[in-house]
């Protein structure tokens, strides 16, 4: 196994960071490393975004409900952004140029939000590697899709800037490294040639290891493990919030075309 099988074989979430700042080349080195990520067309259509007011962090683990970001050296959010390019158009005669050639100027739609977020994640994935590959570990917050409102306010996000992702990234405190995750059996993740589903049968073997972790929790609530996923992962409270901002966030993406 080379070093960067290495790398992605061994690397966990991480949250707790020490004291010790994580220097500017450091981040330079891992910003870098994010743009030189693959990215559709070379439009490179994200924008990282650096956290490092300590307000601003501390009112990020309160809405994200992660303590850990408020601790955090390093904290990065990434945008799915195509308001560069709108900008781009508008202000270089497109929609002009649309009228006179008779062909309807539109804004861009779902379509180009999910081009736009594999871009980010993309290179949010290339500056968790290049981390881990300097000693730093980081975590993924997913729950910034949530507070849409606060969090547009308090980054002054527009229209077409899409809060995909946030990362914090450490030195682990005291030599503290977390313990690797297991993964599902690769049979149930890679299939070939067609998508294969699963029997009953099959999806409880595929889950026996974490529904053995949480057998006292599910005894004492009555509940099997797809009861027990679903509350928290469809229809709990973290969940519904995101549901609501994720919609307000989407509405610019899903208007339709204008002329």
């Amino acid at each position: 196994m080379n070093e960067t099988l290495r790398l992605i074989d061994e690397r966990a979430s991480l949250r707790r960071y020490d004291e010790r700042p994580i220097g500017p080349d450091v981040v330079d080195a891992i910003v870098q490393s994010a743009m030189r990520a693959p990215t559709a067309g070379n439009m490179m259509l994200y924008t990282i975004l650096q956290v490092d007011d300590p307000g601003t962090k501390r009112r990020l683990a309160e809405t994200c409900r992660h303590p850990f970001i408020a601790d955090a050296p390093l904290v990065l959010l990434f945008l799915a952004d195509l308001q560069r390019w709108v900008d781009f158009f508008e202000t270089h005669d497109v929609p002009a140029h649309c009228r006179e050639t008779d062909t309807a100027y539109r804004t861009p739609g779902a379509e180009k939000l999910l081009m736009a977020c594999c871009d980010a994640l993309i290179a949010a994935q290339t500056s968790v590697l290049a981390a881990e590959s300097l000693g730093i570990g980081s975590c993924y917050v997913g729950d910034i899709m949530g507070h849409a409102e606060e969090h547009r306010e308090l980054f002054a996000l527009p229209a077409f800037a899409f809060p995909i992702t946030l990362v914090c990234y450490g030195y682990p405190a005291d030599g503290h490294r977390p313990q690797r995750a297991d993964r599902f059996d690769r049979r149930f993740v890679h299939h070939v040639d067609r998508y294969r589903r699963f029997s009953a049968d099959d999806l409880r073997t595929m889950l026996s290891e974490i529904e053995a972790k949480f057998a006292s929790v599910l005894e004492r609530r009555s509940v099997n493990l797809a009861q027990l996923t679903y509350g928290g992962f469809m229809i709990g409270a973290a969940a519904r919030e995101e549901d609501r901002s994720v919609a307000l966030l989407l509405e610019p993406w899903l208007q339709s075309p204008g002329s």
